[in-house]
């Protein structure tokens, strides 16, 4: 983000950056390329579609082991995101 003399509201500014995170494609995270494959083949393309999963449907993913899906976990929360809950509701 471009620096300014006006002084944001920071929560404003936490919020932005989330929404980007949230519309870029999983080959943009810190990811190995392997983990990025699996995902692209499972079909979860976008940041936004990651944090819908649970731990239990990453596990199902083909090829996928658990330093797979750690990583991923680690990843997420660098960045203030999380998957979801496995006892939470699908906001679908």
């Amino acid at each position: 983000m471009a620096r300014t003399r006006i002084p944001l509201d920071q929560q404003w500014v936490a919020e932005q950056k989330k929404t980007r995170m949230l519309a870029s494609a999983v080959a943009e995270l810190e990811l190995d390329v392997r983990t990025v494959n699996g995902l692209e083949e499972a079909g979860v393309l976008y940041v936004s579609e990651l944090i819908e999963l649970t731990r239990a449907e990453l596990d199902r993913i083909p090829n996928f082991g658990s330093k797979s899906v750690e990583r991923i976990i680690q990843v997420l929360g660098e960045h203030g995101l999380a998957l979801r809950s496995s006892w939470s509701s699908p906001a679908r």
